[in-house]
Parts: C-alpha cells; sequence; structure tokens
C-alpha cells in the first residue's frame, strides 16, 4: 500500500502548485498579453501614468484565469479533507444514537489524517461492537452459569425449612459444595473485571516457581487422587517477581483444568527457564485439544461442548483467568497438543533480569501445536 502524503503536505504542495501557476503566468503571459495588445492596437499611446488601460486589461485578465484555478485547487483540497471528516461525524451520530455496526465509508478518497481517521475510527467502532458483544454474551453465562447453583441452595433450604430434607451433615457438605462453586465464580469474575478494567493489583515479590509448584501440588493432592492421578514434578529453579497469591490461583486453575478433563491420568508439571524466560507448564494426558479449543479455550465462559456444560462442573472461567494473571505479569500463555497425546498449558514470564520489565497487559494469549 502505497504511503499517505500528510494533509499539512498537501496544502503546502497545493498552494506551491497555484502560486507558481501565477507566478509563470505573470512573468511570461504579460510580454504576450504586451505584444498582442500592440498588434491589434497598433497606436497605442504611451503615457508617463503608472496604470493605462493595457495594464487594467491584464489584470482583469489575470482574475479570470487565476480565480477559477484557486477555486478548483482550494475544492478538490476541501473534498479531500472535509468529506472523510463528515462522513466520520455521521458515523459517529449513529454509534452515539445506539448503532454500534455504524462505520464511515472506507471508500470515500481522502488522504494523510482524513483517511486514517477514517481507518481508525472503523476499527474502533469494529472493536467497541466486539466488546459490546462480548459483554451480552458474558453477562448470559454468568447469569447462568450461577443460577444452577443457586437453585439448588434454594431448593435444599426450602426442603429444610418444610420439612422435607433433614439438615444431615452430608447435606451440609453438599450446600458448602454449592457455596464454594459460587464462591469461586464470583472470585474469577472479580479477577476478570478488575483485569479488564487494568485495576488488577499485584503484591509483587520475587518467588521461585519451583517452591510454588511445588507448595500448590501439595494443596491439590486429595484432589488429585480422587481423580485417580498420578502428578509427576520435574521443578527446576525459576525466579520472577510476580504475586505469590495470583501465581497459586493461576496453577491451581491450571490442575484444576486438567482434573475435569483428563482424570486418571498422569499430570506432569514442570518449571525452568527457557530463553531468558521463566515457564510453568502444566501437561496432562487426555484427550487433548480440538481445533475450536486451542482457539478459544482462553475466552470467558468457553467449553468445548455446551451440552455437556455443567458434566465437567466447571464454570469455563479458570483458563480466562490463567491468561488474565500472566498478562497482567508481562507474560503470556500457550496451548497446545504433544504429539503423545494429551493437553499442555505454559505459562511464560519474564525474569528480574528482562531489561525494562514491568506488570502490563497484553491483547490475547496464544495458541499453538507443540512438536
Amino acid at each position: 500500500m502505497a504511503r499517505q502524503v500528510s494533509t499539512a503536505l498537501q496544502i503546502v504542495l497545493v498552494a506551491v502548485a497555484l502560486a507558481s501557476a501565477m507566478a509563470i503566468l505573470a512573468y511570461f503571459g504579460f510580454p504576450a498579453y504586451y505584444e498582442l495588445a500592440l498588434r491589434i492596437w497598433p497606436a497605442v499611446p504611451e503615457h508617463d501614468a503608472l496604470w493605462t488601460w493595457v495594464d487594467w486589461g491584464f489584470l482583469l485578465l489575470t482574475l479570470i484565469i487565476g480565480i477559477p484555478l484557486a477555486v478548483l485547487g482550494g475544492w478538490w483540497l476541501s473534498r479531500r479533507i472535509v468529506i472523510p471528516l463528515l462522513e466520520v461525524a455521521r458515523a459517529i451520530r449513529a454509534v452515539a444514537a445506539g448503532d454500534l455496526k455504524a462505520r464511515a465509508n472506507p471508500s470515500i478518497r481522502g488522504f494523510g489524517e482524513s483517511a486514517r481517521l477514517v481507518e481508525d475510527f472503523n476499527l474502533m467502532a469494529a472493536r467497541l461492537e466486539r466488546a459490546e458483544a462480548e459483554l451480552h454474551y458474558s453477562n448470559s453465562a454468568a447469569a447462568h452459569e450461577l443460577r444452577t447453583p443457586l437453585t439448588i441452595l434454594k431448593g435444599r433450604l426450602q426442603g429444610v425449612a418444610d420439612g422435607v430434607f433433614t439438615l444431615t451433615p452430608e447435606l451440609v457438605t453438599l450446600l458448602l459444595t454449592q457455596v464454594d462453586g459460587l464462591t469461586r465464580i464470583v472470585d474469577d469474575l472479580r479477577a476478570l473485571g478488575l483485569f479488564n478494567a487494568g485495576a488488577l493489583e499485584l503484591s509483587v515479590t520475587e518467588i521461585d516457581l519451583a517452591d510454588l509448584a511445588r507448595d500448590v501440588a501439595a494443596l491439590s493432592a486429595d484432589d488429585l487422587d480422587r481423580n485417580a492421578m498420578l502428578v509427576s514434578l520435574r521443578l527446576n529453579p525459576a525466579h520472577v517477581r510476580a504475586d505469590p497469591d495470583r501465581m497459586r490461583q493461576l496453577l491451581l486453575a491450571l490442575i484444576d483444568n486438567a482434573t475435569r478433563y483428563a482424570p486418571g491420568g498422569a499430570l506432569v508439571i514442570e518449571t525452568g527457564v527457557e530463553k531468558a524466560t521463566a515457564v510453568i507448564r502444566c501437561r496432562d494426558h487426555g484427550p487433548g485439544l480440538s481445533a475450536d479449543a486451542l482457539k478459544s479455550a482462553f475466552e470467558p465462559f468457553w467449553r468445548a461442548e455446551d451440552s455437556r456444560a455443567r458434566d465437567k462442573g466447571g464454570s469455563g472461567l479458570g483458563l480466562s483467568v490463567v491468561r488474565a494473571i500472566a498478562q497482567a505479569h508481562g507474560g503470556h500463555v500457550l496451548a497446545a497438543n504433544m504429539e503423545d497425546g494429551g493437553a499442555c498449558f505454559t505459562v511464560f514470564l519474564p525474569t528480574p533480569s528482562a531489561t525494562g520489565w514491568q506488570p502490563s497487559r497484553l491483547d490475547h494469549g496464544s495458541t499453538a501445536n507443540l512438536r
């Protein structure tokens, strides 16, 4: 694509062109005009006056030629500047009225800043429309996820109040499980909301991912045993500046994902440093990830099969939280399939020696196949 000339340069070029045209007309046109006047009127009288009718005639001729040129140049220039602005203004009014599908007509020819303004507005409008759609979907999905445990809680408590159920330790455990599920969903939603708002606070300190992974694996031992999963720890030192609580939340979410979708198999947790980047990797030996999962696994509330939404027990927020935490620390997460089977999630984090590193936000997690 050809580089667009800036508006300021276009104005200068048009002004220079008009000035040059008038200078050429004055320099070459007056002698020719005077010669023509002498041929038509050989007895043109000579006067000592500063202006004669011949001079006035040349001035009139110059204005007749110059004014249309200036009008045409100004009209062409204003169309290239003003019409794209008017088109963007029309689209802005449409968006302000609630039509998020409104776009400025990209076929309108402009140059420099006016053309880029049309492109940037259309890009902004597309992102706004996508964000609005994601917000509606997230609100609907959050309501759906909260409805099931709330229905169970209400039904059981109403049954206890009516004398239908006896408040046994087993029933209390069931109710507490539902409360824990609600708490987890609320915490995940809060973390995602804070991250999207750029307000996710981190209590950053230097930690070793190997120590953190060892502690989290011990904390998850009972859950892993219930799902008949054998854990293999391959922990090498990996020092990072991070929030220990958030990193613990990240690894717990990865382990929880593995127990839901790959129970009964081996789970490998690795830490280390690869190419000056700290790595924490969680690999299972389950069915692996589909093409859709590789593309959308980190999107909030996404699940491979909506028909099995509740079968696995998850809310569809765990991997979204993993991505948010990784990006808040200036890193990213990679989802992949292993050649010998199973899914692998790798979190890459900058090491303390990374020049100029500070916690930040990125746009998207990445996906790929591991070879």
